[in-house]
């Protein structure tokens, strides 16, 4: 990654490029997830890779490029929403905002049950296994990052992952009956 944005300090458009591909999701996601809106969000994320392009000088002076990334990212789109918001014009956007895109109460409750219960289980996990998780899938470095930053090799990164899927999988399975209850008491909640 070190030699990546080396390249792109440099001006080489190619290395951009690649960082572009590799990080698309990533940018998408994150500004989808606080917007919620898919045409804001790309043309948001076209925006933080055109800012990176613009300030790549600095890029060398990174540590950790997918931390570095998420903060930028999460900050020009709270700058872009904070300046919505405060527009008088935008009534439409703050409705359709905080309508949570239609998702209804139970829908809502339920998700937030789910979420709980995959949160019991990371937790649940052995130390080793749920920092590996939780490096991965929550701040999203990849298993050369993980390795580097535990002292752990990549294989081993990648080995503590796959046990740790297995693990929460075992752990949703057995309540899956009880989170089956929560869901049908909830429907029953909303529509009675």
């Amino acid at each position: 990654m070190r030699a990546l944005l080396l390249r792109i300090a440099g001006g080489d458009k190619q290395a951009f490029n690649q960082l572009f591909e590799v990080y698309w999701d990533q940018v998408y996601g994150t500004s989808l997830h606080l917007t919620k809106s898919p045409e804001q969000s790309k043309d948001l994320a076209q925006d933080i890779f055109l800012k990176l392009w613009e300030q790549r000088a600095a890029l060398p002076s990174v540590q950790n490029f997918s931390g570095f990334l998420y903060t930028i990212t999460r900050n020009l789109v709270h700058d872009h929403l904070r300046t919505k918001v405060f527009r008088e014009s935008n009534l439409a956007f703050l409705i359709h905002y905080f309508s949570g895109d239609g998702i209804s109460p139970q829908r809502q409750l339920e998700q937030k049950e789910l979420t709980g219960a995959l949160e019991q289980a990371v937790m649940g996990l052995p130390a080793q296994l749920k920092r590996v998780f939780i490096l991965h899938r929550f701040e999203g470095l990849s298993h050369e990052e993980i390795a580097q930053r535990l002292h752990i090799t990549p294989l081993s990164s990648k080995t503590y992952m796959v046990r740790a899927l297995m693990a929460l999988r075992e752990q949703l399975a057995e309540n899956a009956d009880k989170l089956l209850i929560i869901i049908f008491l909830c429907r029953c909640f909303f529509f009675s």
